[in-house]
């Protein structure tokens, strides 16, 4: 229990008794926050739902709604620690992001040159960015336990492994869980699409070399849309070389790709979850297996059907699962399968010699 656990009883005898049956009631404690989260059960109109929302004995109070049925979801405390660790694994991603963009500009990154990989690093952290924090600031409207953004620094083409949020144990509702799951891949989108249309009107076309090696980037469709509105149609025996900004573009494209498939606890598995729920775990196992073959045209395909694995394509179940899914949530579902649709590529990357 925690320090204000003699707030319940008066929130249980101003709000609870004798308007609602309480039917189950959660307690959790993650060391960074902790609270309660009541069931109930009864008839209520709005404004029973905004009396509930606007008590003074709790921090916070979010309501979730199901026909006939509330959780209650009360924040008895929040720790406000600086984090510290966050910050010093930003600075290094920012570091090895500078350094992949100078070596993608020619630049020696071990001197001044560094500082030109500006044109890839932060267009690229500000996409990751966008999708951890769109992520972040839905969790934190309706009090699921995260993490503020760990940004992964490592030695790569790109500098950075991603960035994650750390989600502390409890899921309070499947509608909620669907919202901040489809928050990340929208914000990222959102920041993606102008980062490669300027970095692509910076790239040039030079003519075919039939010799040498070659790394050649799958062009998903929005990819294709958005270099014939900046660019216009390709020239015969010509390449596009892209600018670094419009490689920072398409990274975050494939990011909102991966993160998007309908697998385990990817947000593409959150928001399958989150819709269909008893068929999250054979639409995840299709697609695992469906990488199987995949990975003879990419290799990239067989390491995902490892990870897959390694997370399982089963999902926690939430701690409130409403009844029926809403137009709202169905109208997001769609979206997220449009995202992918236009982000997804089968070759990813492929090797030329």
């Amino acid at each position: 229990m925690f320090q204000s656990s003699y707030k319940l009883p008066l929130f249980l005898e101003n709000y609870v008794y004798g308007r609602f049956s309480l039917v189950d009631f959660r307690i959790y404690n993650t060391g960074r926050e902790g609270g309660y989260i009541l069931l109930l059960e009864g008839d209520y109109t709005d404004e029973d739902v905004k009396v509930i929302e606007r008590n003074r004995l709790f921090e916070k109070t979010v309501v979730y709604l199901d026909d006939g049925r509330l959780a209650v979801h009360l924040l008895a405390y929040r720790k406000r620690d600086f984090p510290w660790v966050n910050v010093l694994m930003f600075v290094l991603t920012l570091i090895s992001t500078f350094f992949a963009g100078a070596i993608n500009l020619g630049e020696n990154p071990f001197g001044p040159g560094i500082l030109k990989g500006w044109v890839f690093a932060l267009p690229l952290l500000a996409i990751l960015g966008a999708h951890e924090f769109g992520h972040y600031f839905v969790a934190r409207k309706y009090l699921i336990p995260a993490s503020p953004p760990y940004f992964i620094p490592f030695p790569s083409l790109i500098g950075t492994m991603g960035a994650v949020i750390r989600l502390r144990g409890i899921l309070p509702s499947r509608r909620t869980l669907l919202y901040m799951a489809v928050a990340g891949p929208i914000a990222g989108f959102v920041v993606a699409i102008p980062v490669l249309f300027w970095g692509l009107k910076m790239s040039v076309f030079v003519d075919t070399t039939p010799v040498g090696v070659r790394l050649i980037f799958g062009e998903p469709l929005v990819f294709k849309a958005v270099s014939l509105l900046a660019l216009g149609p390709a020239p015969k025996g010509k390449d596009l070389l892209i600018h670094p900004m419009a490689f920072a573009g398409w990274v975050g494209i494939f990011v909102t790709a991966l993160n998007l498939l309908p697998l385990g606890q990817l947000d593409g598995g959150h928001i399958l979850y989150s819709l269909l729920g008893r068929w999250h775990k054979v639409i995840g196992w299709a697609v695992i297996l469906l990488m199987l073959p995949a990975g003879l045209l990419w290799n990239g395909w067989w390491v995902w059907a490892f990870i897959g694995l390694l997370m399982g394509p089963g999902h926690p179940p939430p701690v409130f699962s409403e009844r029926r899914v809403l137009g709202l949530e169905k109208a997001l579902g769609i979206l997220s399968l449009l995202m992918l649709l236009l982000c997804f590529t089968p070759v990813p990357i492929k090797v030329v010699m």
